[in-house]
């Protein structure tokens, strides 16, 4: 679930439980939606936490909350409830939220746990378990209907009646013989459909699907792209084994796209508005000390240019201007890039068109700020050779910015690294060594013509 700032009734909760008016606090949380109660999980100390799981409980709305919860607070959460109250929340949610909360308990308890739920929970978490988490077969739910082929609408509508436990259904999915997925159909084309029609004349054929070992940012693609409702899942057989509803599709959309925003920042995911100060120091210092590396490989380039600069002062003016638009240039072209690799949009072979356009885009870029800065710089110092030094630094900086800006990204997504990861870090560092060189190097080639 995303950070989000609190709204009136999640502030008010939030005060009545801070100066202990528990019983006003209840008759607040009886009328929130779960979403809104996971989320103020993160501002609670341990002892207010216990009050409001025991509250949570009495208004039977703890498996809805604690789906809705962050991935860093279930494990605290499943600690502060009774081995009774984890059972009845694993038998009420759906098999696939079931199954991301067992792997938090250890092994042992795990199974201990597993075995004491029902037989049909126990295989349809069973089976989940058996995918890894950040595949389609790890999101998809084993809740479904599917119909055979050789029935009529009739029939369909009269067996979907007779069902006890409705799944959450957007779709009824048609299967042959050997169960494998031949075609889907809307409740309102069942509803529509003359009674004496076969479930094969009347369906969508060949849906689209996905097989299980596909990537769950994939699967949540494709329901984008094709505005689904739920995307089918099948095994290499072309069995249908479940679903992926739109909902989990969001949050891995939404989560991909958090992990991308923090990460280009150097933060982690698990951080958030509500996390102590030691806890968001430790996530936020290892990036920290590695751009300090990259600062100092920055200064130590400078360094290099020093008789330069002490020659004309000028140049130390100017020269953070040729590192700030390159690093500005280069966070461009990365986000363009890492939005397309989050969303499936380009590959290796398309990325490198996109490496060569951004190349361009930075080359035409840098002669349109290296033009004004140059015309800027030649009213401010009067001085022609300092004016050209500092359009061409521009423009070589600013393909610089758009080479790294779309390389990096795309050569971590190669070796199956998060194109985010640190990112931002490493174009900086090209944008600022390599502007710093071009622009001093040039002033040092030129300096017996640049001096006045």
């Amino acid at each position: 679930m995303a950070n989000k700032s609190l709204n009136k009734a999640q502030e008010a909760l939030l005060r009545l439980i801070r100066v202990h008016a528990y019983s006003s606090a209840f008759n607040v949380l009886y009328k929130m939606q779960p979403a809104d109660l996971a989320l103020i999980f993160n501002y609670l100390t341990n002892a207010e936490k216990e009050w409001f799981i025991k509250s949570i409980i009495k208004n039977r709305k703890l498996p809805e909350v604690i789906s809705e919860l962050e991935e860093e607070n279930t494990a605290q959460f499943l600690s502060l409830i009774t081995e009774t109250e984890l059972i009845d929340i694993l038998e009420t949610i759906h098999p696939d939220d079931a199954a991301d909360l067992l792997p938090l308990l250890g092994v042992e308890k795990q199974q201990e746990i597993l075995q004491k739920l029902s037989k049909p929970q126990q295989r349809a978490i069973s089976q989940l378990l058996g995918f890894a988490p950040d595949t389609a077969g790890g999101i998809m739910t084993t809740d479904f209907l599917a119909l055979p082929e050789t029935i009529t609408s009739s029939q369909a509508i009269t067996a979907l009646k007779k069902i006890e436990e409705k799944p959450e259904v957007f779709y009824v999915y048609v299967i042959d013989e050997h169960q494998q997925l031949v075609g889907v159909l809307s409740f309102k084309e069942l509803v529509m459909a003359q009674k004496d029609k076969k479930l094969n004349e009347i369906m969508h054929p060949d849906p689209i699907c996905i097989e299980t070992n596909k990537s769950q940012e994939e699967a949540s693609s494709d329901i984008a792209k094709y505005n689904l409702l739920a995307l089918p899942v099948i095994d290499e057989n072309h069995r249908l084994i479940g679903q992926i509803t739109v909902d989990d599709a969001i949050d891995v959309l939404v989560e991909g796209a958090t992990e991308d925003i923090y990460h280009l920042a150097g933060l982690g995911k698990e951080e958030h508005a509500a996390t102590s100060t030691l806890t968001s120091t430790k996530l936020r210092s290892p990036w920290l000390l590695v751009n300090l590396a990259t600062a100092i490989l920055a200064a130590y380039t400078i360094s290099l240019f020093e008789e330069t600069i002490a020659q004309y002062v000028v140049l130390a003016i100017l020269m953070p201007i040729v590192a700030s638009m390159g690093g500005n240039a280069g966070t461009q072209s990365l986000v363009v890039v890492v939005r397309s690799l989050a969303l499936g949009e380009i590959g290796w072979r398309v990325g490198l068109k996109v490496v060569f356009k951004e190349i361009r885009v930075g080359l035409l870029n840098g002669i349109i700020t290296g033009l004004a800065m140059g015309f800027i710089a030649y009213l401010w110092y009067q001085n022609l050779t300092l004016a050209l030094i500092i359009v061409a630094a521009m423009i070589a900086n600013l393909i610089i910015a758009g080479l790294f800006g779309a390389a990096v990204p795309l050569i971590l997504r190669k070796f199956n690294l998060d194109p985010a990861l640190g990112s931002s870090i490493f174009v900086t560092t090209a944008t600022d060594v390599g502007g710093f060189i071009i622009f001093l190097g040039l002033a040092t080639l030129l300096i017996k013509v640049l001096l006045p």
